[in-house]
């Protein structure tokens, strides 16, 4: 372990020594010039001018054209150490042979490296490592790494990594990582990562994610996740909440968000409760319900009610709508002591009496599902009581009702 450790720490100097050096000389280059002076009499003098020529850390791993060899085969222990010797920051490979770890300027067919590689320019082919594959130009094939992949430009093709895949520039392609996947610049293709999946740019293809989807601009196609951000969605959402700031598509989650999109406070009665409300927040193509109600009665032991529901709402007219919507709500009496579930399809008409006010009224199919073990729940209805068509036993302690009623009130939007 003492011997492995040893390679790792030369290794890290080899590689981050010659590179910081390069950066450090390349900024303090002098360019020697020679200007001819013409004096009086025809006679003339050399003159010794400099300049200087400032490169930033990260231009180290580009190449300059006149400063690169090409090299079929090459075979390296680790950076500096191997056929190519002190001209391996110099050579661009065909074929490059990495025992522990590499680094050159490029690669145009195939490299594989035991821990990593480092290419300051082009990668076209394939590449494989162990821990990492760093790139400072185009990559245009496959990257595998068994952590990260890291480049500072575009990609196009695949990257697989076991933690993230980060590029400074676009891609077009398949990214999947074990955790995250990053880009600042526009996506085109796939992203699959086990927490996030991130670009600053535009999105064009599908991301899919254990946690966190997130595209700045626009995004055309899909979004998989439990959670997806996009500022303007050309396509689909699925997830536990969603968030677009406008959407030409529909999402469908727990709940949704599109700023531009349809957004509702509601007042209502029904049978059961006389005091409801609810938000409605989607599009009417597909919207979420978050409600509670309760009855205003004067007891130490109020009954109350909350639920969730989903719901569409197709135009009938200019300012007439269809509403159908199911949902199911949990009727209590004081605290939530056992199973009173009401569940509620609901048919009915919306008129929109102007731009911030709506009235509705429709029928509603109620299928109640509560445990006869409990002795505590409330009485079922308040001022009138619908005929009960079927009351049945399940199971042990287990039964259910079926009846009709009916659903009115006012949304203010």
């Amino acid at each position: 372990m003492i011997t492995f450790n040893k390679f790792l720490i030369l290794s890290a100097w080899l590689i981050f020594f010659p590179l910081v050096s390069e950066a450090r000389t390349a900024s303090h280059l002098l360019i020697l010039t020679y200007s001819t002076i013409q004096h009086e009499g025809d006679s003339t003098s050399n003159t010794l001018s400099s300049k200087s020529v400032t490169k930033t850390w990260l231009e180290a791993f580009h190449p300059e054209v006149a400063d690169t060899i090409n090299v079929p085969i090459q075979v390296s222990f680790v950076p500096f150490m191997g056929t190519n010797g002190l001209q391996s920051g110099q050579a661009i490979n065909d074929v490059s042979i990495n025992i522990l770890g590499g680094y050159s300027a490029g690669t145009r067919a195939f490299e594989m490296g035991g821990l990593f590689n480092i290419n300051r320019g082009a990668m076209r082919g394939v590449q494989l490592a162990g821990l990492f594959n760093q790139v400072g130009g185009n990559v245009d094939g496959v990257q595998l790494a068994g952590v990260f992949n890291s480049n500072l430009s575009h990609v196009k093709g695949v990257q697989l990594a076991g933690t993230a895949n980060f590029t400074m520039g676009s891609v077009d392609g398949v990214q999947l990582a074990g955790v995250m996947n990053f880009s600042p610049k526009s996506v085109k293709g796939v992203q699959l990562a086990g927490t996030l999946n991130f670009t600053a740019d535009e999105m064009e293809g599908t991301q899919i994610s254990g946690l966190v989807n997130f595209a700045a601009k626009r995004i055309k196609g899909t979004q998989i996740s439990p959670i997806n951000y996009a500022s303007k969605v050309h396509g689909f959402q699925l997830g536990v909440f969603n968030y677009a700031d406008s959407m030409s598509g529909v999402p469908v989650g727990l709940i949704s968000f599109v700023r531009s999109g349809y957004h509702t406070v509601e007042l209502s009665y029904n049978e059961v409760l006389p005091l409801n409300i609810a938000l409605r927040t989607g599009k009417r193509e597909f919207y979420n319900i978050l409600f509670a109600g309760m009855r205003p009665e004067i007891s130490e032991d109020v009954t109350w009610a909350f639920g969730y529901g989903i719901g569409t709402s197709p135009r009938l007219g200019n300012r007439l709508y269809l509403n159908i919507e199911a949902s199911s709500e949990q009727l209590n009496r004081g605290n939530v002591e056992a199973l009173n579930l009401v569940n509620r399809l609901f048919i009915g008409v919306d008129f929109q009496a102007s731009n911030k006010m709506g009235l509705f009224v429709g029928p509603t199919l109620n299928y109640r599902v509560y445990d006869t073990a409990y002795n505590g729940h409330p009485e079922l209805f308040t001022f009138f009581a619908p005929q009960i068509h079927r009351e049945r036993t399940h199971v042990e302690d287990l039964a259910s009702q079926l009846w009709w009623g009916f659903r009115a009130g006012v949304r203010f939007f």
